[in-house]
Formats: structure tokens, sequence, C-alpha cells
């Protein structure tokens, strides 16, 4: 597999940075990860230009100065995936300080892009085991308040909250997590949108202390459309426990149903008629068959 270096491919082996770079040493780089769908008319990106949209705001939040323009970056992501021969999977690209730095400001501003498309198949990876049901746990750890850190980028340092997260809940016998913020409210996954369902309702976090999901975005469009009541309100952690349903959504895994929270069924099926609902929908939106959402491809080939 070959990765996508400021212009060149090079073997993964390759492409390295020094351990004394600035984005290694302070977490200072930032990225995105989007899909590969195997669409009917042929591999193709799943709303990269909101993923690019997205990379730029983050970069914005953190004064960093991107080398490409957005039309830059998807040729050379549509590169990478043809050079990689990808038919279904995942890209996952990053915008980094690469200079040896002591402090904590970059004092050299260059920026270095690498991009990477992974093939499912090639790694003996199916859709079904990565959207496979999850017990969760609700972790300890609050989610960072956005008057702290920029909440909205994505940003390698920002990780350090979900990780800890999340491996707080894997020391307890969960799959994944539930972040809620100081206020009690709860926010999301590790690294995805948390939806709920109530009395038919589509229930999910105000974007005030979340990350703007791609997948999330779209779930809520394609819910809209199907007549699907959507509410983004403010959920309290205790509120969790009457849920009928509740799922993830995020990039690569698409949706993802929630069995348990902390210990407890949700609901009285998993996935719930809710989830089916909307996961058949999604699946017509990435094959292609969804035309009024066929603006959310962009094909390789």
């Amino acid at each position: 597999m070959k990765a996508w270096i400021n212009g060149s491919f090079v073997g993964w082996d390759k492409a390295n940075v020094s351990l004394l770079s600035h984005s290694f040493g302070r977490g200072s780089a930032v990225f995105e990860v989007f899909d590969i769908v195997a669409a009917e008319r042929g591999p193709a990106f799943f709303c990269i230009e909101q993923h690019i949209d997205r990379l730029f705001t983050s970069a914005e939040l953190v004064y960093m100065e991107l080398p490409l323009t957005k039309e830059e970056f998807i040729d050379a992501c549509v590169k990478t995936a043809r050079e990689n021969n990808i038919t279904r999977g995942g890209t996952k690209l990053f915008c980094y300080y690469p200079g040896i730095e002591f402090t904590a400001y970059p004092q050299n501003p260059q920026v270095d892009v690498a991009i990477f498309c992974i093939d499912f198949e090639a790694f003996g990876i199916s859709q079904e085991q990565l959207s496979a049901p999850v017990k969760v746990g609700i972790t300890s750890y609050k989610k960072y308040h956005p008057e702290t850190v920029p909440v909205h980028a994505k940003v390698c340092g920002n990780y350090v909250n979900p990780y800890l997260a999340l491996m707080e809940m894997k020391k307890k016998g969960y799959d994944d997590v539930l972040t809620v913020d100081v206020k009690g409210n709860v926010a999301e996954g590790a690294t995805s949108s948390a939806f709920f369902v109530k009395d038919g309702k589509l229930k999910t976090a105000k974007l005030d202390n979340v990350l703007l999901g791609i997948t999330r975005m779209a779930l809520i469009e394609v819910a809209k459309d199907m007549g699907i009541p959507v509410e983004e309100i403010d959920i309290r952690q205790e509120e969790l426990q009457d849920m009928d349903e509740a799922f993830y959504s995020v990039s690569l895994i698409h949706l993802q149903p929630i069995i348990y929270i902390d210990g407890k069924a949700v609901g009285t099926s998993c996935p719930g008629p809710l989830t089916k609902k909307l996961t058949a929908a999604m699946e017509e939106v990435y094959s292609g068959r969804n035309k009024k959402f066929e603006k959310w491809l962009r094909y390789i080939a």
C-alpha cells in the first residue's frame, strides 16, 4: 500500500515523521477520516467535500495554514485511492508540522500532508463486523468544555479525552463509551455521534459541545426526508434508561446499534425498528440508489 505525501507516493513503511516533530509531541495535527463506499456505479468517496470543509475549519480553529486548496485535497485523495485500487474502505488524511520543535508554538510554519487509503478487503475487514451491536458504558471523564479547547476541531490533541474514556470502559468490559459534558448532558461516543429513539422521534445532542459529524449530518437529512421527527436537544444522562433505541453514527462504521448502556438493555430489541429503517435508508444512499442524495458521492473511477 502507498501513501500520498506532499505530492509523491511512498510505501506505508516510508511514511515517517520525527519523534521530535511538533505534531507528534504536541498533538497539533489536524485530520479527517471518511468512507470509500462500494456504490453501484463504482467506488466513491462519501461526503468528501464536507469532510474537506471540516478539515479547513479544524485548521482555522488551531491557527494552521493549509498548503493545498480544497480541490487539490480532493484530487490527491482520488489519486491515492486509484493508486491503491480501493474498492471499499476508508481514507485517513493528516496535516501536520513535521519540523523538529522544542517549544509549544511551532517556529517553522511548514505543514505537510499525508493521505492513506485503506481497502477493507485487503485487511480482512467486513462492514458487518464494524457495525455489530455494542455494549457501552458512561465514562467518568467529562467531555471537554468548549471554552477550554476548540471542540469542533478534529485535532489530534483533542482525542486524549475520548482515549481515556474508552480505555476506562474497556477495562470495565464494555465495547464503547458515551461521554457526558460538565452540565450532565449526553455528548457523543469516543469517535462517533450518538443517537437515541423515543416514541418514534430521533434525538441527538446539540452541536454546542460535540463534533459536527458528517455521517450525523447526512443521517439527519435523510431522516427528515423520510418524515422522521429529529430533535437536536440536551439529553440528560438519567433519561437514557427510558430510551427505546440507541445507536452511533460514524464514518467507516456507518450506523452501529447500542444494545446495553451501563449494563441495562436499551429497548426490547437491538437493532430496534427505527434503527433498522434508518440503516436500510442509509445503505440506499451509500449505494447510489437514492438519486436524491447521490450528490454526496464522488466517484473515483
